[in-house]
């Protein structure tokens, strides 16, 4: 091999570590615009000015430190001048329904809050909801659902079929009551209702206390039998302000003096955890959770900066 053959598969050798090297950085590139994307969310943008905050709340209501965190960013931060809650959810546990509540609640004390319910805002989302003073629904809307529900499975009958015993171990006669593996009794029927009532009592003095002006106590059997409502069957029993939509949202904000040709409305993310299948995949990787958390710190700052 002469000296120009050398120098050849010198120039050969180095095109191709530039071309792999350029494929590793535009690797590079699109991760870190994925796990950007996974963690702004892809409509995301960073809001500049004054504005009105959207905050959409969807599907099954529990505890969310994310969702938390960025509520209570949003009650500190001047440039949100009221904010607009958009349920659409049939509620969830009673914890996550009670701590929204308080957090929405939180909010309403240091600035305008106005609820919109889209499809259906029922039970733990209804909950959530009165912490406005202004709830605004459609009129096929679905709401109410004022009560608690627990559901307990029971396969003892089925095991004992098909050949299978299971042996409880346990302190008292109560404790891991209600189980799968065994029957139920009059004992342990009696401490749940008990704890469901509670809980359906906290539920109905919350309606009584944030609704009492606007509900006839007449109606309250009916308000307070577990039964969902229409947005119109919901406004002429005082659990709702107004059948309507966006737009009566807007001319309610005039009321605060808020113009949204002025002060927009713009849609702050709340974010899930584990919400999107890449994102579980992701979150196996050992760097991956570190990022995610800075980046959604650095998030919060920008989006409502």
């Amino acid at each position: 091999m002469n000296f120009s053959d050398n120098i050849g598969a010198l120039i050969y050798l180095k095109k191709k570590a530039q071309k792999w090297k350029n494929i590793a950085i535009l690797t590079a590139i699109f991760s870190a615009i994925l796990i950007f994307k996974l963690v702004f969310g892809i409509n995301s943008n960073v809001i500049e000015g004054d504005f009105v905050a959207v905050v959409k709340i969807d599907g099954v209501i529990a505890e969310d430190d994310n969702r938390s965190k960025i509520l209570k960013e949003i009650t500190k931060q001047s440039s949100v001048k009221a904010v607009l809650v958009r349920f659409n959810s049939p509620g969830g546990t009673i914890v996550g329904s009670e701590i929204l509540f308080r957090e929405l609640l939180d909010i309403k004390k240091h600035k305008p809050l106005i609820v919109l319910i889209d499809s259906v805002g029922a039970s733990g989302a209804y909950m959530a909801s009165l912490a406005s003073d202004y709830i605004i629904a459609h009129n096929g809307t679905l709401t109410g659902s004022v009560g608690v529900l627990m559901e307990s499975p029971e396969i003892s009958d089925l095991a004992s079929k098909v050949g299978v015993k299971f042996n409880t171990y346990k302190s008292s006669p109560l404790k891991g009551s209600p189980s799968m593996f065994e029957k139920s009794n009059p004992a342990v029927e009696k401490v749940i209702k008990e704890s469901i009532a509670d809980s359906y009592n906290f539920f109905v003095e919350l309606v009584k206390e944030r609704r009492g002006s606007k509900i006839n106590p007449k109606n309250y059997p009916i308000i307070f039998d577990g039964r969902v409502f229409t947005g119109r069957q919901a406004l002429n029993l005082g659990l709702i302000d107004l059948v309507g939509g966006i737009n009566d949202v807007e001319k309610l904000l005039l009321l605060f003096k808020i113009d949204t040709n002025k002060t927009p409305l713009k849609e702050v993310e709340v974010l899930k955890k584990d919400h999107r299948l890449i994102d579980k995949f992701l979150n196996f990787l050992p760097f991956y959770s570190d990022i995610k958390s800075k980046i959604l710190e650095n998030k919060i700052m920008a989006i409502m900066s």
